[in-house]
């Protein structure tokens, strides 16, 4: 069965993934593609077991990639921002050794006239889901962050910093940081 891409460019699968692998820009889109389905698998997995009673994918410019909404608290949705941790060259180091990995929280581009826009806003999304695949190799390990914990930019009041430490997998991860999606939920029911 010819996939509907195959069919749309004329490619075949192996070309379109050729064209992607050779491509720097195609292949971070893909990035971003990969640990976003990955994320959503991690949603749907915890929906199934009814941590989760309900949640949304989004694919819109400018809003959270899903939401989701616990047991007892349907009134509330809670945005997830999914990000990758920058690549393999970059991290926060000390004597030379990675203390912690680095993550992104900028938008592509800022509006006309609004150099601020770039960045995220605190209330924008609620949880920061951040893909380690690009450090671990292993795109189905994630790190969650409370928006509300991240550092606020330096010049724009309301505005989330842009780098971001994320603890390592191989450490003992202390809060605010969560290595799983569902102790976060569980903190976010008591509220």
């Amino acid at each position: 069965m010819i996939h509907p891409l195959e069919e749309e460019f004329g490619l075949t699968a192996e070309e379109l993934l050729d064209a992607i692998n050779r491509r720097f820009r195609a292949k971070v889109t893909l990035e971003g593609a990969v640990a976003e389905v990955h994320l959503g698998k991690h949603i749907k997995e915890l929906h199934a077991r009814g941590i989760i009673a309900r949640f949304e994918e989004h694919d819109l410019d400018a809003y959270p990639d899903y939401t989701i909404w616990l047991p007892g608290k349907l009134e509330r949705g809670y945005r997830l921002e999914c990000k990758n941790v920058r690549d393999a060259r970059e991290a926060y180091k000390t004597g030379g050794t990675v203390v912690a990995f680095k993550v992104e929280t900028q938008k592509t581009r800022a509006s006309k006239g609004d150099r601020s826009s770039r960045y995220y806003g605190f209330n924008q999304f609620e949880i920061l889901a951040v893909c380690l695949g690009k450090k671990t190799h292993n795109w189905r390990q994630f790190m969650f962050i409370r928006s509300k914990d991240l550092r606020q930019h330096s010049k724009y009041r309301g505005k989330i910093a842009v780098m971001h430490p994320v603890p390592l997998p191989s450490e003992t991860i202390t809060l605010p940081w969560y290595n799983s999606l569902e102790p976060l939920i569980t903190e976010l029911a008591r509220d």
